[in-house]
């Protein structure tokens, strides 16, 4: 069973790629390195809520869509 930290994880990568953002991209909007930012997408949970909200915008997404369950398309689902 996925842990909720897994989730966010998951939930955090996803809705970037949903957004058809790379890793780069929403790294240079919230104004951090790309190292960082993949460190974020790997262990959230060891940055403030402030921070997510921040990579949240640089996607162009709600925070929440961060810790809700997502429905994935069939095409999506493929792909994990």
């Amino acid at each position: 069973m996925e842990t909720n930290e897994q989730q966010v994880i998951r939930n955090i990568k996803s809705t970037r790629e949903r957004y058809g953002k790379t890793q780069e991209q929403v790294a240079e909007v919230a104004n951090m390195t790309s190292r960082t930012y993949k460190s974020i997408e790997n262990h959230p949970f060891s940055y403030s809520i402030d921070k997510l909200n921040i990579i949240a915008k640089a996607i162009g997404c709600n925070l929440d869509e961060f810790f809700l369950p997502l429905n994935f398309t069939d095409s999506e689902q493929k792909n994990r």
